[in-house]
Formats: C-alpha cells, sequence, structure tokens
C-alpha cells in the first residue's frame, strides 16, 4: 500500500485540527477539550481514491504559531499535497496564505505552486457557519486571485458542522491519485 504526505497549513485557530480530526475520525472535537495545536500533530488515514487504489495518508497537522515554523519547515520536505487553510471570519488569514504559507512550501520543498504544482492544494475556506451566507460571494471574489495566480481550488467548509466536507474529501481523493508515489 504507497503511503502519501499530506500536509494541512495555515494561521492558528483557522479550524485545522477540528477538521484533521472530523476528517480521521468523523467527529468534531468536543470544544471544552479542543486545544490550539503547538508545533505540529500528525495522523493516518487509510483511503481509497475513486479508481480504488489503497493509499495510507500521513497528515500532518501545522499548529500555525509562527514562533514554531522554523522548526517545522523542515516538515513540509516530502508533502506530495496539501490543504491551506484560512478562517472566512478572518480573512487576514487568506493574506498570511499568499505572504506566508505558500513561500513557506515553495522554499522547503520541491513545489512551485505557480509554476502548476498549485493543482497539489486545495484552499480550504473554514468556519462558514459563522458568518451569513450573503458574505460568502465577497469571499469568493477575495480568493479569486489564488484562483489565477496558484491555479488553486476553493472549498467552503464548516469543519463544526461538516457543511462541505463530503466534497473536500471526493475532490482531495481524486488529488491524492494524481499523486501516489511509485510503487
Amino acid at each position: 500500500m504507497a503511503i502519501l504526505k499530506a500536509v494541512i497549513l495555515g494561521d492558528t485557530e483557522c479550524g485545522k485540527t477540528s477538521f484533521a480530526q472530523r476528517y480521521t475520525t468523523g467527529n468534531f472535537p468536543d470544544p471544552n477539550y479542543l486545544r490550539t495545536t503547538i508545533g505540529a500533530s500528525f495522523d493516518t488515514k487509510k483511503v481509497q481514491t475513486p479508481s480504488g487504489t489503497e493509499v495510507t495518508l500521513s497528515l500532518w497537522d501545522f499548529g500555525g504559531q509562527m514562533r514554531f515554523i522554523d522548526h517545522l519547515k523542515t516538515m513540509i520536505r516530502g508533502a506530495a499535497v496539501g490543504m491551506l487553510f484560512f478562517d472566512v471570519s478572518r480573512l487576514h488569514t487568506l493574506d498570511n496564505l499568499e505572504s506566508y504559507w505558500i513561500p513557506a512550501i515553495e522554499e522547503n520543498s520541491n513545489l512551485n505552486l505557480k509554476e502548476g504544482d498549485g493543482e497539489r492544494f486545495l484552499l480550504v475556506a473554514n468556519k462558514v457557519d459563522l458568518i451569513d451566507a450573503d458574505r460568502i460571494d465577497y469571499i469568493a471574489n477575495e480568493v479569486h486571485h489564488f484562483l489565477q495566480t496558484y491555479k488553486l481550488e476553493t472549498h467552503f467548509i464548516s469543519a463544526k458542522t461538516g457543511m462541505g466536507i463530503e466534497n473536500l474529501d471526493m475532490r482531495f481523493l481524486e488529488i491524492i491519485e494524481q499523486f501516489i508515489p511509485n510503487q
């Protein structure tokens, strides 16, 4: 069975850990016990791609605190696919993807998102349960630059309610299938 490394990147408190727990276990974490990830957490999930190939997904969830980033940069190496998270209720987290997280990927891997490797990543707009529906169009316009510059596909989700996770999962499985290492 192939093993594929995936990274979940973005600022702290964008819902990456909540998503990772829902994605790997099917459950949203109890808010009373949910804490900001310090450094990174690691999990695995066995997935089956649309063509039926089984893959063990090595999922790296980076905490997002800048004080730990020098240690975490080396963990980006070897990632084949990933998700770039931002919090729709805090749009500066979208700006930080471009100013910090994408350069961190490019500086610490063999990937260049502007030159085609953007297809390996999904842009995840999380916490849609916290905003009014009429703000979705405004936020979609804000992410337009990412779609043009990095060829990223955007998925609007709520890790808390589960909204959009099924579509995100199906698309991520298609991406995983494209980048399974030679066995």
